[in-house]
């Protein structure tokens, strides 16, 4: 049975109301933003003034290439309409959070069939982490809801190859690189992996047409956002100015040797730099001297690679809530956060998420669709070599937990029919047994 209009209602006011709960409740309507939430909340409000694309300096608001442009131009038509109110801009993520597990509901739908679709929708609307970051004005939700959008057009691409459809996919993939940088390498990823099925229907000659409509799209997408950048930066700056410092961050010394934050990020370094040896370069310099500086190190300690890997994936996907800034439950002191921490939904999530996600990878790639299912794996383990070289947080890994719910639901849908067949005195029987 295919999921109806009611039910997809149910699952997006569901989804949409506890994410709101959870936002007032541990961010609050007075809430101020600090750290990156800051940023956006800034950009935002310069372009509603007028001021373009541009960060607060001490002589004023300066054209920046320092966040993706999605998030701040969307929270800009917000302002426009309500005023600086930074938790509206709050509420406009919890909103986009709601839709994500709409998108996720489809695209299971599509990759699995309908009850796995369902179930991961539901499932989607009540995980913990996809609701706490639902409190923060960060790209990590509005990238969540663009990556499911490409999946979805890029599965609807392959199974009815159509030049449109390659463009159209590209486009969405050029969206969402601009809602988050890390996603500009998944287009090529993704024409690898459709290489085998559309070779089904489409000669090499059209494989090749459509590899090439789906780049296109990209670059139409990408491209007039990094035209600008060379124009105001005077510098080539595809997407954003951050990967080099957020390549420092997560591989400088203390971070690979203090077990505190060993495999995560840790800025202190590059802050030092900034009042030092790095000050009054641009956001272009800043980026090259902090990405050669990071590379100076890697190659330095490569023996270490390994053993600093293992610990960014180890964060990356741990079972707890994370400390910091964007791993604590917010509303310092309060018996909600309080509540939160002596519970910590996501080791309970985890607990019963874990064995049904890895269930449901073995079954998918058992299955006469493995190929065709395994988009989804092939995107996580994306992110998690992203992860290997910059660092391991929450954070990082929230682009790729949809699709960690996805594999839950195809395993928890695999189980209730093996149960169902057993009832009724049958055995579940699948192509290979």
């Amino acid at each position: 049975r295919r999921v109806r209009w009611p039910e997809w209602l149910t699952i997006l006011t569901v989804a949409v109301g506890l994410r709101v709960a959870y936002a007032w409740l541990a961010v609050g309507p007075g809430a101020e933003p600090n750290s990156d939430p800051a940023d956006y909340d800034a950009i935002a409000w310069n372009l509603v003034r007028g001021a373009g694309f541009a960060l607060d300096g001490a002589a004023g608001p300066y054209p920046t290439a320092f966040r993706p442009p999605v998030l701040p131009w969307l929270t800009s038509l917000l302002y426009r309409a309500v005023g600086h109110q930074y938790f509206a801009a709050v509420l406009l993520v919890c909103v986009l959070g709601g839709l994500l597990p709409l998108l996720l509901a489809a695209l299971g739908t599509r990759v699995f069939g309908a009850s796995t679709g369902r179930l991961a929708g539901w499932l989607a609307a009540v995980h913990p982490l996809l609701v706490f970051f639902s409190g923060y004005l960060l790209t990590e939700i509005p990238f969540g809801v663009a990556l499911l959008l490409a999946l979805l057009l890029t599965a609807e691409w392959v199974k009815t190859p159509r030049p449109g459809r390659a463009l159209g996919a590209g486009l969405a993939w050029g969206i969402a690189s601009l809602t988050r940088p890390t996603a500009l390498a998944l287009p090529a990823l993704v024409a690898a992996w459709a290489w085998l099925p559309l070779g089904l229907s489409v000669s090499v000659r059209g494989r090749l047409y459509q590899a090439a409509m789906l780049a296109l799209g990209v670059a139409l997408a990408v491209g007039p956002w990094t035209l600008r950048n060379a124009l105001v930066l005077h510098a080539f700056v595809p997407v954003t100015t951050g990967a080099g410092q957020a390549l420092l961050d997560g591989n400088n010394p203390r971070v690979w040797r203090d077990p505190a934050v060993r495999g995560g990020a840790e800025e202190s370094l590059r802050m030092e730099l900034l009042r030092t040896e790095h000050r009054g370069l641009s956001e272009t310099e800043l980026d090259a001297r902090a990405r050669a500086r990071a590379v100076a190190f890697l190659r330095a300690h490569a023996a270490e690679w390994p053993a600093a890997a293992a610990a960014k994936l180890a964060r990356f996907w741990r079972l707890r809530a994370e400390a910091g800034t964007t791993g604590s439950w917010q509303a310092e002191g309060s018996p909600l956060r309080r509540l939160l921490r002596a519970l910590d939904p996501l080791l309970l999530w985890s607990a019963f998420a874990l064995p049904l996600a890895l269930w449901g990878v073995a079954v998918s790639l058992r299955g006469p669709r493995r190929w065709f299912q395994s988009l989804g794996l092939w995107v996580i383990l994306y992110f998690s070599a992203v992860a290997a070289v910059f660092f391991g947080s929450l954070r990082m890994r929230l682009p790729a937990e949809p699709l960690v719910v996805l594999f839950v639901a195809a395993g928890l849908d695999d189980l209730v029919r093996r149960a169902r067949a057993r009832r009724r005195g049958l055995r579940l029987v699948t192509r290979g047994a």
